[in-house]
């Protein structure tokens, strides 16, 4: 496991992005996209093996086989550059210039007054504002500050809102679904932790809980059972978590 530079959420070190915030993991992205060219590299070498075969088929049919293989090595090595790009334009940078890392310095430092101020005054809306910002326009990790996990949160709880409107779809979309059950189970577990819960938990008991039961139709029951399988005590493990937002979205009325 390691920890994602740009939300802190504990993630498998082999997977190409972060669960929770969509953030590349530069590592596991680049160990991806080398098995597809080592699988590419292997078919190649198969049909390496079978020259005779290759001889009977013509030499041209063998010339667009080579063809078609190096076109799939050009598209895939385009897609990941592309993905890649795409992914990384909207989330903090990975990799900072000494005077990128002064400004970080200064940022978060400012950020983490505002976020106090905000929190000091109850104020939800404003550490999501502060938070959203800071992440997707101005791309910097606020990692580490005061009051992260409740800044966080309160990025979360207004993305919840705005995807809630899709249950009256009459037909949910799957990455909706996902991320409406993930936002809900963060919540229900009290992700934010102990710091959070005088702002969260009356709304995790207020608007959460009824969202899950008369909505996304879980028994609270159900949800304490799926507790042993999302937590490492005393801890929420996020990325089980999210793995089980994958499984349980089917049952939305």
């Amino acid at each position: 496991m390691i920890i994602c530079p740009n939300c802190g959420a504990k993630i498998e070190d082999d997977i190409t992005k972060c669960p929770y915030c969509g953030y590349i993991n530069k590592e596991g992205a680049e160990k991806k996209y080398k098995e597809d060219l080592d699988q590419i590299r292997e078919n190649i070498e198969e049909t390496k093996k079978e020259p005779a075969k290759a001889l009977a088929k013509g030499v041209k049919k063998g010339t667009k086989v080579i063809l078609v293989t190096v076109l799939a090595i050009l598209f895939l090595a385009a897609l990941f550059v592309i993905e890649l790009a795409r992914e990384m334009k909207d989330k903090p940078k990975e990799f900072l210039s000494a005077e990128e890392q002064v400004y970080a310095s200064a940022y978060k430092e400012e950020a983490s007054k505002q976020i106090g101020e905000a929190y000091d005054n109850n104020d939800i809306q404003k550490m999501a504002e502060i938070f959203d910002k800071a992440y997707s326009v101005d791309r910097v990790n606020l990692w580490g500050i005061s009051h992260y996990e409740t800044a966080q949160a309160s990025s979360n709880y207004y993305k919840l809102k705005e995807l809630i409107p899709s249950l009256d779809k009459e037909k949910t979309d799957k990455k909706e679904a996902e991320q409406i059950t993930y936002y809900c189970f963060y919540f229900y577990y009290r992700a934010y932790g102990d710091e959070g819960a005088e702002l969260f938990d009356p709304i995790r008991e207020e608007e959460i809980i009824p969202l899950m039961t008369d909505r996304l139709g879980y028994s609270i029951s159900e949800m304490d059972d799926l507790k042993d399988r999302v937590m490492d005590p005393p801890y929420l493990n996020r990325s089980k978590l999210y793995k089980e937002t994958k499984k349980n979205f089917k049952n939305y009325h």
